[in-house]
């Protein structure tokens, strides 16, 4: 019984990122979309994207607040680990989950999630270029296996007013890149023994914070953040999607935590599944051939990825 309750926790986690990338693909679907003004609208997933982060790592603050580890906050940024949680913060913030979930709205959660998952693939070849990692047959084929599978999910366009599905496939596979490397240089900088909460909390509120009141200005979007903030409607869809990713993410690591590093990420790699299961019952996705046998070959693959070594 425990180790089901172990399994299921790592379950959890992806299960619940698919539900975050559902409220928000329903949210930019929606007809607050009004609100804004349409110069803005096709940039609108990178205000969202802030928001999402930023209220993801408010709640991790109030679990680390929770556990008495709130004061371990401010010292962690002036380590060595800190400021590399830093960078990676950003590589995963502004340019992971922005392209993430400009992804989502142009080709749809069914399609973008799953690619966007392929970040241990793009991990595995990055820590061979930089980390000297090696990869073996097994590892190979699961990286063939996730292009292979990356080019059926994505061969045959979705049926509904998705004019820029290939352009969100490409920002999908931005995201899994960005994400990949931002594991990349979290496994070569930690080398101080920093709280796996401390850790996601910089890098969740690093993420929200920069994109925020970095990103939106600089692209003169600062518009937007502006309309957000006073729509409660808005809002309440935005803190729902930045409570399920922050949940997602602490499971994540209480998953890797129980199970073990490789089995966590493979349960967490069922999001993929996930997503086009909540995306046919609550966004009515057909369910074509192409898209079953795609996310299946998949998930398959960076499980295996996950399970390597």
């Amino acid at each position: 019984m425990k180790k089901f309750k172990n399994e299921f926790i790592g379950i959890s986690s992806g299960f619940l990122w698919a539900v975050n990338g559902l409220v928000l693909s329903v949210l930019l679907g929606s007809e607050l979309m009004k609100n804004y003004s349409e110069a803005i609208v096709f940039f609108l997933p990178l205000v969202f994207a802030g928001f999402n982060d930023l209220f993801a790592g408010l709640l991790v603050l109030g679990y680390d607040k929770f556990l008495g580890k709130l004061k371990l906050f401010l010292p962690s940024l002036k380590t060595k680990t800190g400021k590399w949680v830093c960078l990676a913060g950003l590589i995963g913030g502004p340019v992971g989950q922005c392209s993430y979930i400009m992804g989502i709205s142009l080709a749809g959660p069914a399609y973008a999630i799953p690619i966007s998952a392929l970040c241990p693939m793009f991990g595995t070849i990055l820590s061979f270029i930089f980390l000297k990692e090696k990869i073996n047959l097994k590892t190979f084929i699961c990286i063939v296996g996730c292009i292979i599978g990356t080019f059926v999910l994505s061969y045959e366009e979705p049926s509904g007013n998705y004019p820029y599905f290939y352009l969100g496939i490409l920002f999908s596979l931005i995201a899994g890149f960005s994400w990949g490397l931002e594991a990349t240089i979290v496994t070569y900088a930690t080398k101080e023994e920093l709280d796996e909460e401390i850790i996601l909390t910089i890098r969740e509120l690093i993420s929200g914070i920069s994109i925020l009141f970095v990103v939106l200005p600089f692209m003169k979007l600062f518009g937007g953040f502006v309309t957000t903030i006073q729509s409660f409607a808005i809002l309440k869809y935005l803190f729902f999607a930045g409570f399920f990713a922050g949940l997602s993410y602490l499971l994540y690591y209480k998953g890797m935590n129980l199970n073990g590093v490789s089995k966590g990420m493979a349960l967490n790699s069922t999001f993929s599944l996930w997503s086009v299961v909540l995306s046919v019952i609550f966004l009515s996705t057909p369910l074509t051939m192409f898209l079953v046998v795609g996310v299946i070959i998949v998930t398959i693959s960076i499980i295996g990825l996950s399970f390597n070594g």
